[in-house]
């Protein structure tokens, strides 16, 4: 590898072919873990001056103030840069891109983590999984779920069961993986997307593929319920799947009913959930959306507290932008997409629907999370992907008005959008303005909080810049310009405070035979590039990146060729089955 200079074009010059013998020398290294080799909580890490050996299998074999380089043993010059373990993604949506390169040197999901010094990610995300698959095939699920995960060609979908989709990522992928079941995969497998509650025999059969996910690898559950049709789910039929989860000491991941107007009953739900299931509850990209929601950030923090106060686990994830992003179904009241895709899009073609869909959108932010109104209105609401061209990067309010419409408030205006909604086959994912920096960094602050990049892929299409910039811009905003956390926290949170909110065993350390997952940074540059005007901008101060004693990235960009991470020997068990994680 050699010893080149700090800067980044000698980083990008230091390139790791073939896994070989490795020091990483002078560093100041995470490797979180306190000196009773446990890893550490939230303000019990720290930075030391260590060097790392990595063997020739890919694990860390030795970690000391000064290590000698021997014959054969590469040297990757870290002196004045942080060396930590690579940072785990709590909520990514790369779950079918992860399987697909498309010609590339990594698959489509993973180019844009590895550059950023992410080298593990949590999918099924949101409620959205995607296995388990039913009997008649994915073609179904396939379309449910585009909005979010994307599509990739459906004679890849080789799975049926998560034992089977998390083979499949062990071949391709070149990050390591965990994987959710999703409440509406489940639910939607059971008993279609009908709302209403469960029969108790279609309550037992969600428990028992539940509980078959988790026997096959899954870390746990997660709900969407802002998603149809977890959506239709009440607070029973929580607790009866979250006792499974619980059972199998797994996490609950929940984006909770409304992030917005009724984000603090919302959060009440939640807790109601965990406390009576006993369940590990981690609270998915937490936030109150809308400029009148901003003031309930500490409220929510309260009723959070008391329950980590009173003795339940609890984690969160935060990304650390102002706009989120998700499928543009979210503009429809969930009575829209009652009965699935068809359903839906024949719904969309009546005019006293549309009607119906306009008044509620403009009066009712209550009965579910009105996106429209709590992004502001059309102006607030960026198209991120459509099959239209052209579209990708505008506002709607644009595309509103490109359409010849002046009033954004008219008829006609929300039928440009829902036109183009049914043409898409609903298959349309936006970004929404509607948060503020000041509860970005209150919620990043706390010790139960890691970071999600909660990033849709959108190969072909305009993503938002959290795809490209998440962990840098923790560390260079959050961390360096604004001081709302220290490095170390940052460190600890995105490492191994993740993968124990996961229920990730092995995962975020540094230490003798842990596969060497790693990243290298400089604490002054490291920056986020990436905007909403130009989203695949890579980071600066990213030096190296290793998967498995390998360099795979540098200086913003891959170094060539990534294999699969499957190959990596040492990987530790993950409770849950012979297929949890990797």
């Amino acid at each position: 590898m050699g010893s080149g200079p700090r800067g980044e074009e000698g980083a990008g010059r230091a390139v790791l072919g073939d896994r070989q013998p490795l020091v990483v020398r002078g560093g100041l290294v995470f490797t979180g873990l306190g000196p009773s080799g446990r890893p550490v909580g939230p303000g019990e890490g720290r930075l030391e001056r260590l060097d790392v050996r990595i063997g020739p299998a890919g694990t860390v074999t030795e970690l000391a103030l000064s290590l000698r380089p021997e014959p054969g043993e590469a040297v990757l010059d870290a002196g004045g840069l942080v060396v930590a373990p690579g940072f785990v993604d709590l909520h990514s949506h790369s779950d079918l891109y992860a399987l697909w390169r498309r010609g590339g040197p990594a698959p489509l999901g993973d180019e844009p983590k590895l550059v950023q010094g992410c080298t593990a990610q949590v999918f099924g995300q949101d409620g959205i999984s995607a296995a388990p698959v039913g009997e008649e095939g994915p073609a179904e699920l396939a379309e449910a779920i585009a909005g979010l995960d994307g599509r990739i060609p459906l004679e890849r979908w080789r799975w049926r069961g998560v034992g089977e989709y998390l083979a499949a990522l062990r071949r391709e992928a070149t990050t390591r993986v965990a994987v959710l079941v999703g409440h509406s995969t489940v639910r939607r497998l059971v008993m279609g997307t009908a709302n209403r509650p469960p029969s108790p025999e279609e309550l037992a059969a969600m428990q028992a593929v539940v509980d078959r996910a988790m026997a096959e690898g899954a870390l746990g559950l997660s709900t969407g319920l802002v998603y149809v049709p977890a959506a239709y789910a009440g607070v029973e039929e929580l607790v009866a799947l979250c006792e499974v989860v619980a059972r199998r000491g797994g996490r609950f991941f929940v984006h909770v009913r409304s992030e917005s107007d009724r984000v603090v009953e919302a959060t009440e739900e939640v807790v109601e959930v965990a406390r009576r299931s006993g369940v590990h509850l981690h609270y998915s990209h937490i936030k109150t959306a809308g400029r009148r929601n901003w003031p309930l950030a500490p409220r929510l923090l309260e009723i959070l507290e008391a329950h980590r106060a009173a003795g339940f686990p609890l984690s969160a994830d935060v990304h650390p932008y102002t706009a989120g992003s998700t499928t543009a179904t979210v503009l429809l009241p969930p009575w829209v997409l009652e009965g699935g895709v068809e359903a839906a899009l024949a719904r969309l073609g009546d005019p006293a629907v549309r009607a119906r869909i306009r008044e509620q959108l403009l009066g009712d932010t209550t009965s579910w999370d009105n996106w429209w109104a709590f992004s502001g209105g059309w102006e607030g609401l960026v198209v991120a992907d459509a099959p239209r061209a052209g579209l990708a990067g505008r506002s709607f309010a644009e595309v509103v008005a490109a359409a010849g419409v002046g009033d954004p408030h008219s008829q006609a205006a929300f039928d440009v959008v829902l036109d183009l909604l049914r043409e898409a086959r609903l298959a349309v994912s936006l970004v929404s303005f509607n948060n503020v920096e000041e509860n970005v960094a209150r919620f990043l602050a706390q010790p139960f909080t890691g970071v999600g990049s909660d990033a849709l892929v959108n190969p072909d299409g305009h993503p938002h810049p959290r795809l490209y910039g998440t962990f840098p811009r923790v560390l260079g905003r959050f961390v360096r310009e604004l001081g709302a956390l220290d490095l170390v926290e940052a460190l600890q949170s995105m490492t191994v405070g993740a993968a124990e909110a996961a229920g990730w065993s092995g995962r975020g350390i540094l230490a003798p035979g842990v596969p060497a997952d790693l990243v290298v940074f400089d604490p002054e540059r490291v920056a986020d590039r990436a905007t909403y005007e130009e989203p695949r901008l890579p980071p600066v101060g990213i030096q190296a990146v290793l998967v498995g004693g390998r360099q795979v990235a540098a200086a913003g960009r891959l170094t060539g060729p990534v294999p699969p991470a499957e190959d990596e020997p040492g990987d530790p068990a993950v409770p849950g089955g012979p297929e949890a994680g990797r």
